[in-house]
């Protein structure tokens, strides 16, 4: 039996399944975090519905309250960070350091391994160093040194997208000190293929598990028939962002003949203009705010979904979408690279290229019978990626992270 593991993140990272799949082999010591709740605050509604809602998202019905460490003071950073809502925050950088010097402070109090996700991970590592305690690094997004010198590029090829990409987090210097977090990590684990290479570049030695996210096939379930809905729809799900490849995006279907496509935009975060300037003619929809269950019911009416991101961890929603029975164009700079065969289960494109985008969609176009068995095909991919599938993974990976 491998010794238990304290584990260290902010909000419900990955919907609790890394801590959930310890937890379930009897290997979670704690979970430090900014907050979590019992089940009796995720469930009353004493203090109404807003609190409500937060209580019930930072709760896992199978990891007990018993089972976190919270940080009250990461938890009034986040809280003044809330005001900016901007990802390059000092209150962000300030609540990230609070917590990971907790989760550090908690590993080696209970003399056990730490696994900490990437922005919580350089204080705790420090503190643990020449301790005896394995090291895991949990790396969400690609490496900050390697995602800077990529976006440095990108502000010079798109100058409009300066804005959109110097709020990424990597370009604050507040958090360049996790930028070779990876050399005190005894092992690493990404979610991704392209993470893992952006780990390498930076010069990562350490042995690295690619763990690729899940999905709930239940809540993102199967359509059965095709939209009926003309024109071509072409979904985009999340912040309108460079990052994202959204002027490459934007630039591909301007160049669609007029009325050939539309793009519906889901998010929840406001719409940088500056993005959208010169593309004032793309037939754009936007729905905002949308639960979850909305989300996978909408998706259904979309002939395909667009992810055409220049870096991403790895992009939940391509499974979502693929879960839903819709095809998704993605790059090979994120997580649909692993398991995306281009025109069988979807359409993988090199990033940075609005002729590649513009190529796929003409191509849609004309096949609107093929895009719809390609997502049928692309629901049977999704099955193989559950949560529980991810979670077996997951703790496989954990147990080749520790010493012999």
């Amino acid at each position: 039996m491998p010794p238990s593991a304290v584990i260290c993140f902010a909000g419900p990272r990955d919907r609790y399944q890394s801590a959930l799949a310890l937890q379930e082999n009897h290997a979670l010591e704690a979970l430090v975090t900014e907050a979590y709740f019992s089940k009796f605050w995720a469930e009353t509604g004493l203090f109404g519905k807003n609190f409500h809602r937060f209580a019930k998202v930072r709760h896992h019905p199978e990891i007990p309250a018993t089972k976190a460490v919270r940080s009250l003071p990461a938890f009034v950073q986040t809280l003044q960070a809330r005001f900016n809502r901007r990802k390059d925050s000092p209150h962000f950088a300030a609540a990230d350091r609070l917590l990971s010097e907790q989760a550090g402070a908690v590993a080696l109090a209970r003399r056990a391994p730490l696994i900490a996700y990437s922005y919580y991970a350089d204080a705790a590592f420090r503190k643990l160093e020449g301790a005896g305690l394995s090291r895991i690094l949990f790396q969400v997004h690609p490496n900050g040194k390697y995602l800077r010198e990529l976006f440095q590029a990108e502000i010079e090829k798109v100058p409009e997208a300066k804005a959109s990409l110097m709020e990424e987090t990597e370009m604050s210097p507040l958090f360049a000190h996790n930028d070779e977090t990876f050399a005190r990590a005894d092992a690493v684990i990404c979610a991704s293929s392209f993470t893992r290479r952006s780990l390498a570049a930076a010069g990562s030695r350490a042995p690295a598990h690619v763990v690729g996210y899940g999905v709930d096939l239940d809540l993102f379930s199967a359509r059965a028939v095709a939209p009926s809905a003309r024109p071509l729809t072409v979904g985009f799900v999340g912040a309108l962002s460079q990052r994202k490849g959204a002027r490459y995006l934007l630039g591909a279907l301007a160049a669609l003949p007029k009325g050939a496509a539309k793009l519906v935009l889901y998010t929840r975060a406001p719409v940088d203009r500056d993005l959208l300037r010169g593309y004032e003619d793309v037939d754009l929809e936007i729905r905002a705010g949308l639960s979850d269950a909305a989300l996978s019911a909408d998706l259904k009416q979309c002939d395909l979904v667009a992810l055409p991101s220049i870096a991403e961890g790895f992009g939940l929603v391509i499974l979502e979408a693929m879960a839903c029975g819709v095809p998704v164009l993605c790059t090979t700079s994120t997580g649909g690279a692993d398991f995306i065969q281009h025109r069988q289960n979807g359409l993988l494109i090199a990033p940075g290229s609005q002729a590649a985008i513009e190529q796929e969609l003409v191509w849609a176009l004309t096949h609107r019978d093929e895009l719809f068995q390609m997502g049928q095909a692309a629901r049977r991919e999704a099955e193989r990626h559950t949560w529980a599938e991810y979670r077996r993974k997951f703790f496989a990976a954990y147990v080749a992270s520790l010493p012999a």
